[in-house]
């Protein structure tokens, strides 16, 4: 659907979230740039860097940002696991992220200071893709705000339902989004969730850690070969 883009740049937190490409991604090789490990493959005629960058904002446009730097892709998508924060969401359920902004940063200097806006929003074109892949799936699209928390108190939990009306929360998408902004690269942000964000968040990370990352990593897949 759209032919331009032959290079894609995937950033994960995880090795979890990344080990699904592994097993698709063809012709892999390995570049290591400074203490970072990145892949390179192909699949559906593109070419695939995928990396693991390790949790948090930081740790997530560091790592973007080299990507981009060293490779050139025309288009970012950040795909893992989240946290459900509106009460539709279920264990393993698909959220699309429209828009993204941070949960613990003053939006008020976002929009005074670079990047001059307070959230950053998917292209259009590219939703549209996500929901033909996802047509007659059951998936959710909206708000997803990140921090350098991970959410386990439902309190903690009550609090950004109140203040962003997200659908969920995690440590990475926004930093991700942010980058490309700034190098003028349109991206995507899939998120499957993996616990609820609330007091029981720990036991069912462990349980769902796993299972809604390569849901995650599988969709993005499909999402790739529309592109």
């Amino acid at each position: 659907m759209s032919g331009n883009i032959k290079t894609i740049g995937i950033v994960s937190a995880l090795n979890t979230e990344i080990r699904a490409f592994k097993d698709v991604i063809s012709n892999i090789e390995e570049k290591r740039i400074g203490r970072h490990l990145f892949y390179l493959g192909d699949y559906e005629n593109k070419k695939i860097i995928f990396t693991d960058s390790g949790v948090g904002k930081v740790n997530a446009a560091i790592t973007s940002q080299i990507l981009i730097n060293e490779f050139k892709p025309d288009f970012i998508i950040n795909t893992g696991i989240a946290g459900g924060l509106n009460e539709k969401l279920s264990h393993t359920d698909l959220v699309v992220a429209n828009e993204l902004t941070y949960h613990d940063f003053d939006s008020r200097l976002l929009e005074k200071y670079s990047p001059y806006i307070k959230s950053f929003k998917a292209e259009e074109k590219y939703l549209e893709i996500a929901r033909m892949v996802l047509e007659n799936k059951k998936y959710f699209e909206g708000l997803v705000i990140t921090g350098d928390q991970f959410i386990t108190d439902s309190s903690k939990k009550e609090e950004l339902i109140n203040n962003f009306n997200a659908y969920c929360v995690e440590m990475e998408g926004a930093a991700i989004a942010h980058t490309a902004y700034l190098n003028n690269i349109p991206f995507m942000v899939i998120r499957c969730i993996s616990d609820l964000a609330d007091d029981d968040g720990d036991d069912d990370y462990d349980d769902f850690e796993i299972i809604a990352a390569d849901k995650a990593s599988k969709f993005t897949l499909e999402f790739i070969k529309k592109l």
